[in-house]
């Protein structure tokens, strides 16, 4: 346990005073009401210059982790298709309110025009027997390794074997050299459009016949860090489709550059129609996720060089990109994390900042998973100042980019950075909706220390008032001004101080403090907060030890 410094050596005896002793007990009360909508399936509402998500009528954000998919192989899933159940209850426990499951194409559309929906049906079983939401990650194709149709045919396959085993039906993609790629599809050609297009049809349309009252699905990853051959980045060689078709596209187009090229031609003729297709169907909200970085580096993502902006304007469907951000201290050649990330806040904030174009909402939809308090940090800024509709580290069993730290064992127990996530996520979730609707607002601001690991002393003005926080050992806390008379304290590991001439006998007697949550549109209390009263300033601090949620009104 933190040891905080003792107030009552700071305020005189006299003046100091548990507000147990000052106020009285209060019964439950109505939360302050945030606008509601009547469309309850998962969508972006308009609040003032920016958008939010909304399931079931309240404003949202997705606090989630991702699981793996290679235990899920190929030619066996019916053998290991609940390899990853365990992690259900798991995430349950770590205070996740939605989990991020890969769906191969493979899985779905074992043969050609036959759909298999099983996988997607126990993930959703799972999902609500653990009082979770679901982001279905559709892999008709994967980047994050060699090759896009498959990593390897012992099991890691994403497209249809019937797609894999037929280049001539379904032509490969070419480097500048002239070599087809096997496990590379050419977007270029109509029947493996037509095909995959098709089967992501189909699972929406599942989708909308089961999970259009529960609303258990609440978004959609397109493919993950697309690209056209692959992870290498560097190789200009592979910057784009080389095949005949695609070669004429270039030409016709007047393109004379191959990232440009491979932007639009894989957006406007890939993403679009699946994303359109989709939305025709049941219109949940879907994205991308690039990898953040330069295109020089290795670890740059897909739509080659990060082409938000091209990718959002021939994608109408698309509800934003998100980046897959990694911070580290160290990198080994293995690219590995040899030190743990010491970002600071500012660091922190940049590929917020980069992905803050065009039509776009940043959202974090990879980052570290190991034992530093990265992910902690990032999420707070992360749904707090930039209202990113998504925050989910990866992944549950396999930490990246530092080495044997999983958050959750093989046996399901939480380990490492699990602790300090639930911690993040338990202190969100008691306002969720109060803090997504808020975020990036005069009314809402985020205190944490400029590094990890720093004690810090920081004082902020929340719409108009002066709020003061101290913390320790990465402890971070949001403030909300709900309304003129009403403030919302979300963290933990920190003090509050609030200065108020109302904070003096005999209006102390209207001034209310409560530990909560919101259940709803319903402020549910959960005891007392620890505080005290000066009466000299006049002001009030509260010590908020555990994540908790303290409302203060009068």
């Amino acid at each position: 346990m933190l040891a905080w410094f003792s107030l009552a050596s700071i305020l005189l005896p006299a003046q100091t005073q548990r507000a147990a002793d000052l106020l009285p007990k209060t019964d439950n009360r109505d939360g302050w009401q945030i606008p509601s909508g009547q469309n309850l399936l998962p969508h972006f509402e308009a609040v003032g210059s920016r958008k939010v998500l909304y399931v079931d009528g309240m404003p949202f954000t997705v606090l989630a982790v991702e699981i793996p998919w290679w235990d899920l192989v190929y030619g066996r899933y019916e053998k290991t298709f609940a390899s990853y159940d365990y992690l259900y209850p798991a995430s349950e426990k770590m205070g996740l309110n939605t989990l991020k499951v890969p769906v191969k194409w493979s899985m779905v559309e074992p043969k050609q025009g036959a759909f298999d929906f099983s996988y997607v049906d126990h993930a959703k079983h799972m999902a609500e027997k653990h009082h979770l939401k679901l982001v279905l990650n559709w892999f008709g194709h994967y980047a994050s390794g060699d090759g896009t149709l498959y990593a390897n045919l012992a099991g890691d396959v994403y497209a249809p074997m019937y797609v894999i085993e037929d280049e001539k039906t379904y032509p490969r993609a070419v480097d500048e050299d002239g070599v087809a790629h096997h496990n590379v599809a050419s977007y270029d050609y109509e029947p493996i459009l037509a095909r995959e297009v098709a089967a992501f049809r189909a699972l929406m349309q599942h989708l909308k016949e089961v999970d259009s009252v529960s609303h258990t699905v609440v978004m959609i990853q397109v493919e993950n860090e697309i690209a056209v051959f692959g992870w290498d980045r560097t190789n200009t060689k592979l910057w784009r489709d080389h095949s005949p078709a695609s070669n004429q596209k270039f030409r016709e187009r007047g393109f004379a550059d191959d990232l440009h090229y491979s932007a639009w031609n894989l957006s406007y003729n890939w993403i679009r129609r699946l994303t359109d297709a989709g939305a025709d169907v049941y219109p949940l909200p879907f994205f991308l996720n690039f990898v953040g970085g330069n295109v020089a580096d290795w670890m740059v993502g897909g739509a080659p060089g990060e082409d938000v902006p091209t990718y959002l304007k021939n994608c109408p469907n698309l509800s934003f990109i998100g980046v897959n951000s990694y911070f580290c201290g160290e990198w080994r050649p293995d690219n590995s994390c040899a030190k743990p990330s010491e970002a600071t806040v500012d660091e922190l904030r940049k590929p917020f900042l980069r992905y803050r174009v065009s039509r776009n909402l940043p959202a974090i939809t990879e980052t570290n998973s190991g034992n530093s308090p990265t992910a902690s940090r990032l999420a707070y800024l992360a749904v707090g100042q930039f209202g990113a509709p998504i925050f989910a580290p990866w992944a549950l069993t396999d930490s990246y980019p530092e080495d044997f730290q999983p958050y959750v064992l093989p046996d399901g127990t939480l380990a490492n950075g699990a602790w300090m996530l639930r911690d993040t996520y338990s202190s969100l979730s008691k306002a969720l909706a109060q803090i997504s609707y808020y975020a990036g607002s005069d009314k809402l601001k985020v205190f944490m220390a400029n590094s990890p690991g720093e004690s810090f002393s920081q004082t902020e003005e929340v719409n108009g008032s002066s709020v003061a926080v101290s913390g320790a050992q990465n402890g971070q806390a949001i403030v909300i001004q709900l309304s003129d008379h009403e403030f919302l304290f979300v963290g933990y590991r920190v003090n509050v101080s609030l200065e108020n001439a109302t904070f003096r006998w005999p209006m102390l007697k209207n001034v209310q403090v409560e530990r909560g949550r919101w259940s709803g549109q319903q402020w549910v209390t959960e005891g007392e907060p620890a505080y005290w009263i000066n009466q000299s300033k006049p002001g009030m601090i509260l010590q908020l030890d555990v994540p908790q949620a303290v409302r203060v009104s009068w």
